[in-house]
């Protein structure tokens, strides 16, 4: 005899009150499973998740505290414009072992450095430094890969005389 026909004698072999009795029991199994396997966990999820929530929200608070600090600090010293900055340039460019092809004011006061041939990382290093030590960011970026290294258009805002 197979196994579910032998289930449905077994079952029909009961009393009312026994196959009653039975199904509230595996009702009761079945919430206490549901329970403990997805309702508990899940609520633990969410409390822990809070939990993250919470912590993020502290670290962007501080975050925004500490940038809030350095653009003060930053706002304190106007920033290198015309001439000075273009020298401030050219000399963190000398610094960082890099050479221009080619240097030009366009016409809206923006200073270009062109690179024909730089390495990935000399140019992004170049950059970083300006950026943590000047606080001096491009304001446009133009990179091609060519032939194993970087071609590169660098504009600087603000920078004409």
């Amino acid at each position: 005899m197979k196994p579910i026909p032998r289930i449905l004698a077994w079952w029909h072999g009961r009393e009312p009150r026994e196959r009653l009795m039975l199904a509230v029991m595996a009702i009761l199994v079945a919430a206490f499973v549901a329970w403990c396997g997805l309702l508990w966990p899940l609520r633990a999820w969410r409390e822990s998740a809070g939990a993250r929530y919470d912590r993020a929200t502290i670290a962007l608070q501080a975050t925004e505290a500490e940038v809030a600090a350095l653009t003060g600090s930053a706002a304190s010293t106007p920033p290198a414009s015309g001439e000075a900055l273009q020298h401030r340039l050219l000399e963190s460019v000398r610094d960082a072992g890099l050479a221009p092809s080619r240097q030009r004011s366009a016409a809206d006061g923006a200073f270009m450095l062109e690179f024909e041939a730089v390495a990935p990382p000399a140019l992004f290093g170049w950059l970083g430094q300006l950026a943590e030590g000047d606080g001096l960011a491009p304001a446009s970026l133009r990179v091609e890969r060519a032939d194993g290294s970087l071609r590169a258009e660098v504009g600087f805002g603000g920078a004409a005389p």
